[in-house]
């Protein structure tokens, strides 16, 4: 993207994020902030994907919360019910918690964490069959079919956070990279001043660490990434599957594979919060990772594109 092109997504979404600012009567960082991701949304999703990335960010509100939470600062949520049609549809938004304490890059990495998995599950989002499943990129939350009361999670969560984590690190890569251009915009240009004094060149998630390091080769790899980004944006879970598990040659191992990440994720926070059994516990640990890496290696040694 030359320079010219930059400014001009920039100034055009500039004035959609003042007209979303101003419906939500959202505090002036974050329609700021808005400036800057919305555009750093359709260059990595493509300008073809360019109404439904506009189209999420209108209609998916910020909600502000006075809720203390160090952990989980901030989280999207999309829940079922019948309109008086007796047609399910979803209630959805951004829960934002800490704000008044909250930094800059946190403010940042938490919007466009939430709404990126946002992005990902605006297309064919409910699926109805013996129950309802409301997608959040590959994992479905499931509710009974008929009072919507929730049931479970399906086995993809941890996957999808761990997708989304390094997603998240991408969209704030091509947010710094506007500091490459001359902006401008002064406005634009100086909160891009501040975000470039907060990070390294390249910006680096802290969640979900464990599971991305095992999931690394995966991340980088171009055949998973190319088609997996498709997939999941345009809602085609059912197909993501069958296509990691014809490259490994093993049947179910994307599932397997997704399933060693919930354990993984369960061991280290058990590791974290218990004094007893800490080295079989460490051991037990290792040995899932290496499982995981098994599989990661596999399906990256039979890509042709790499």
């Amino acid at each position: 993207m030359d320079n010219s092109s930059l400014n001009q997504l920039l100034k055009e979404e500039k004035e959609l994020s003042n007209i979303i600012g101003l419906k939500y009567n959202y505090p002036s960082n974050i329609t700021h902030l808005l400036y800057l991701i919305i555009p750093a949304f359709i260059i990595k999703y493509k300008p073809t994907n360019r109404k439904l990335i506009e189209d999420c960010f209108t209609n998916i509100k910020i909600v502000i919360s006075d809720k203390q939470d160090k952990i989980n600062q901030a989280f999207y949520f999309s829940k079922p019910y019948y309109d008086e049609n007796n047609n399910i549809k979803t209630a959805k938004g951004i829960v934002l918690k800490n704000y008044q304490d909250i930094d800059l890059m946190s403010l940042l990495d938490n919007l466009v964490h939430e709404y990126n998995h946002a992005v990902n599950s605006y297309l064919n989002e409910i699926e109805v069959n013996d129950n309802v499943l409301i997608r959040t990129g590959i994992s479905y939350n499931i509710y009974n079919k008929k009072d919507l009361s929730f049931i479970k999670k399906n086995d993809y969560e941890i996957f999808e956070e761990v997708i989304n984590t390094k997603q998240t690190e991408s969209l704030i890569d091509i947010i710094n990279s506007y500091n490459n251009y001359e902006i401008v915009d002064r406005e634009i240009a100086n909160t891009l001043y501040s975000i470039n004094n907060s990070i390294d060149k390249n910006y680096k998630s802290s969640g979900y660490y464990v599971e991305s390091y095992a999931l690394k080769e995966l991340m980088n790899n171009k055949t998973f990434v190319s088609t997996f980004e498709v997939l999941r944006l345009n809602g085609d879970v059912s197909s993501l599957s069958s296509f990691f598990d014809s490259i490994t040659g093993l049947n179910n191992s994307f599932n397997k594979l997704a399933l060693l990440l919930n354990k993984s994720l369960s061991l280290s926070k058990e590791i974290s919060n218990t004094k007893w059994f800490k080295k079989y516990k460490i051991n037990k640990l290792k040995s899932i990772i290496k499982e995981e890496m098994l599989i990661v290696s596999l399906f990256n040694n039979n890509s042709v594109y790499k």
